[in-house]
């Protein structure tokens, strides 16, 4: 889904990312006040998945998740923004991956606006950072707003394997190795962690698509009721034995790739 570049002829177009964290309200409010000294207008765009996508189904109907995306992305946008609008601000809800999502309909923006953590640092450690991957791949330039407030550009990662014809290579540094040709490669796989809690337990379900080859794990855990202090205590065991249960998959598969071993 491409952005409507006619809609906004003549006039910048700014995307936002919107996930209901603060970081995202932060980017939202940064973006508007770009906005207004631009005459740009605002493009808030939030994503959603199909846990059935990745070959689990979740123990609800799946227009939960659409519908919990929607209220979200008006109610920041409301939240934020207010009644009486200082610029336009168009919304749209989307399915697909949040990074996919906003690099496609960012490409004929001015400017891509992103808040620095999504939903936590906990599961922006697991599963990786959307802004870094957007700031990695997006066209246009992208800025990444902290919380408080406080905006920057990131360096893009790709900035090294840019050149024409593959000049800079890694056999032009020192000690890089012979191989003619050798340049910098990027992948991403792809995580994505489902987690629901029922009263004092918590249940995962992971999923790692690694260049097609897709792995699965389930974990559960079970916190203490009377530990009212830390009630996500069994959300970090559950995924953690879920990502530990993926790291042996991993290593066992590349044992296996490795040695030839057939798989037991």
């Amino acid at each position: 889904m491409a952005s409507n570049g006619t809609a906004t002829a003549g006039r910048g177009q700014i995307v936002v990312g919107i996930d209901g964290s603060a970081p995202s309200r932060a980017a939202l409010r940064w973006a508007v006040g770009q906005a207004v000294l631009t005459g740009a207008t605002v493009h808030a765009v939030a994503a959603w998945e199909h846990p059935s996508l990745y070959g689990w189904f979740a123990p609800m109907v799946d227009d939960g998740f659409e519908q919990a995306a929607r209220r979200t992305l008006t109610a920041e946008v409301d939240e934020v923004v207010g009644r009486d609008r200082p610029v336009e601000v168009r919304e749209s809800l989307v399915l697909g991956h949040a990074a996919e999502v906003l690099l496609e309909l960012s490409e004929d923006a001015d400017l891509l606006v992103l808040g620095s953590r999504g939903r936590g640092t906990f599961a922006r450690t697991l599963l990786g950072s959307v802004s870094a991957r957007c700031a990695a791949h997006g066209v246009c330039p992208v800025v990444i707003v902290r919380a408080d407030g406080s905006a920057s550009t990131p360096q893009r990662a790709a900035a090294a394997t840019e050149s024409a014809g593959g000049e800079e290579t890694a056999g032009d540094e020192e000690g890089a190795g012979d191989e003619e040709g050798a340049t910098v490669r990027t992948k991403d796989w792809r995580l994505n962690l489902h987690v629901v809690e029922d009263r004092d337990t918590t249940r995962v379900h992971a999923v790692l698509d690694a260049d097609g080859n897709v792995l699965h794990s389930d974990a559960l855990a079970r916190r203490n009721p009377r530990d009212d202090p830390a009630p996500a205590v069994g959300d970090e065991f559950a995924v953690g034995r879920a990502l530990v249960d993926l790291g042996h998959q991993l290593l066992r598969a590349g044992t296996h790739a490795a040695t030839g071993q057939a798989e037991q």
